[in-house]
């Protein structure tokens, strides 16, 4: 749609220039009869008359002091165990899109046709990293920042704990049910047996689990808010 736009103003001002030559060859055409008819006087009154028709047709050139707007970001998530991540949103089209990492410049990219970019390899930081993006236009004018967006890097896998029942036991008698206890990291996600946990705000959590006679492998998978993930596994032997 840009692209159109500035084709248009293209041949607009080339059918403008075309009309201008006409009608300035045909001024010089008179002003060259009237040199021969009516003399010196009247060709320097007609000079003067003919510079000034054309300094006011002259289109007057705008200093582009408007600065574009704030680039918009696609939102990350709260957390990751990546390293590197990708930036992106939408901009001013054209215009120069710049990524600061902790207030520091770490990728610049030119925004497409559409305001579209995408900015790959932004390497974190173990911890709290703060990310804003910045326009700058062709003229130079730089926009205001971008709203700021925090992302964690952790790595470290979150503490698992299964208090109960015991790896190995065995269990006898008519009951096959038993509780499932543990406790983790606060905002984890607990599974047991591929079976989502209700986890406290303390990190503690509780499962009833059906016994099968036999051997019975419970596998407990903890995953923390940026991906990373710790498992337990036990052994229950049922007989009835």
């Amino acid at each position: 749609m840009a692209r159109y736009r500035r084709s248009r103003l293209r041949r607009k001002e080339e059918a403008r220039s075309l009309r201008q030559a006409i009608f300035f060859g045909t001024l010089t055409v008179v002003l060259a009869l009237g040199l021969v008819f009516l003399g010196i006087p009247v060709l320097i009154r007609m000079a003067i008359f003919l510079g000034e028709l054309r300094s006011s047709s002259l289109p007057v050139e705008t200093k582009d002091v408007l600065p574009p707007a704030p680039p918009r970001l696609r939102p990350l998530l709260e957390a990751t165990n990546s390293a590197q991540i990708i930036v992106q949103g939408f901009a001013e089209p054209g215009s120069t899109v710049e990524v600061l990492l902790g207030g520091i410049s770490t990728k610049k990219i030119i925004a497409e046709d559409d305001g579209a970019f995408k900015a790959s390899g932004i390497t974190l930081t173990l911890g709290r990293n703060e990310i804003i993006v910045t326009a700058t236009d062709e003229a130079g004018n730089t926009s205001q920042e971008s709203g700021k967006i925090n992302i964690d890097y952790d790595e470290t896998p979150p503490e698992l704990e299964v208090s109960e029942p015991a790896d190995g036991a065995t269990l006898f008698g008519e009951e096959n049910k038993i509780t499932i206890k543990g406790k983790t990291e606060e905002k984890t996600t607990v599974t047991v047996n591929d079976r989502f946990v209700i986890v406290d705000s303390g990190g503690n959590f509780e499962y009833p689990f059906t016994l099968d006679e036999g051997e019975n492998t419970i596998l407990v998978v903890a995953t923390d808010k940026a991906g990373n993930k710790t498992e337990k596994e036990i052994k229950v032997t049922y007989s009835p």
